[in-house]
């Protein structure tokens, strides 16, 4: 990981920042632990790494602070891991440039995240990746883990296809260039807006963040033809429903958890690591779960759901199993 001011910040001081964070959350007072002290002054990059986990503490504060997690009696989860970019040499080969392109690599709220100024390219991500990509346009797309997208470009027209996995959209504004998003599913059409494509599940689905997304014929057969900020909508919808208070939080690593089944944050965990996590009975499905999980941390997530709904779990290799308490 990396701070604003482009300096390298271990694994090691990230972990070290995640264990305090760890006491703070159990109620220690460290502005009055003088090895706290000692530890966090001894390095401005110490500091940097506690505050940013102190941020998605915050995060995890507000989801489990709302009405719903109150009512269901659901805990907060922990908040830091360690930030592994894997984006060693080997990994750079998932990226097929097309056309002429300039890559780095930079921080965007989160992991080290490759960029590319691109007119064609095709752009897959592994296990675990969240990519950002920025076109010559300035538009800028942010893969999802599991993701493939071709992008391509001419003097009239700006088009990408999604064959699988899930985007981010921040289109550029352009008259004379519509921005058009093909997936299997169908079209969509978008100017100078902020939205996201889902292929993850069946049916696809379209969220309008900011402006308004065009859906084509194929998206969308049956009224309506527009999806204005805040909504949703899935392929074959008459309606469009309101987008999830969590909506677009997956760009920056995080599960934002609002009462959800823990059958569906399993399966979100699972996309992004090679640990996967198993529930040991049908019944632990339909439980509920609130909180901000990092999607690379599995073994947090299973200890704070553990702790949270009176579970046990045991690993086995790369398997983590869930099991109801005995």
């Amino acid at each position: 990981m990396t701070e604003n001011g482009g300096s390298s910040i271990p694994n090691s001081i990230g972990d070290a920042a995640g264990e305090w964070l760890n006491q703070l959350q159990g109620g220690a007072d460290l502005s009055s632990d003088p090895r706290f002290q000692k530890w966090i002054n001894a390095d401005p990059r110490h500091r940097a790494a506690f505050e940013e986990a102190k941020k998605d503490w915050q995060l995890s504060q507000l989801l489990g602070g709302r009405e719903i997690g109150r009512n269901r009696n659901l805990s907060l989860a922990p908040f830091w891991m360690r930030r592994n970019t894997h984006l060693a040499a080997a990994s750079l080969g998932v990226a097929a440039i097309v056309g002429v392109g300039a890559f780095g690599l930079m921080r965007v709220g989160g992991p080290l995240e490759l960029t590319a100024s691109a007119q064609a390219a095709v752009y897959e991500t592994g296990i675990g990746e969240i990519r950002t990509v920025r076109l010559t346009d300035g538009s800028i797309i942010v893969l999802d883990t599991g993701s493939r997208i071709e992008v391509q470009f001419t003097s009239s027209a700006r088009k990408v296809e999604i064959a699988r996995g899930r985007a981010h959209f921040d289109v550029a504004p352009d008259a004379q260039r519509p921005f058009r998003v093909v997936a299997p599913t169908g079209e969509l059409v978008a100017g100078g807006t902020q939205f996201d494509v889902s292929l993850i599940s069946t049916p696809a689905l379209v969220t309008a963040l900011k402006g308004i997304v065009e859906l084509g014929s194929a998206f969308a057969p049956n009224e309506p033809k527009q999806l204005p900020a805040g909504s949703s909508l899935a392929k074959g919808e008459a309606s469009v429903r309101p987008a999830p208070t969590s909506a677009g939080l997956w760009v920056k690593g995080m599960l934002a958890a609002d009462a959800i089944r823990l059958e569906e944050a399993v399966a979100s965990m699972n996309r992004y690591n090679r640990v996967q996590i198993r529930l040991s009975d049908p019944s632990l499905a339909q439980l509920r779960i609130s909180g901000a999980f990092r999607f690379r941390d599995p073994k947090g997530f299973v200890e704070t759901v553990s702790k949270s709904l009176g579970l046990t779990h045991q690993q086995s290799g790369e398997i983590i199993t869930l099991y109801k308490a005995r």
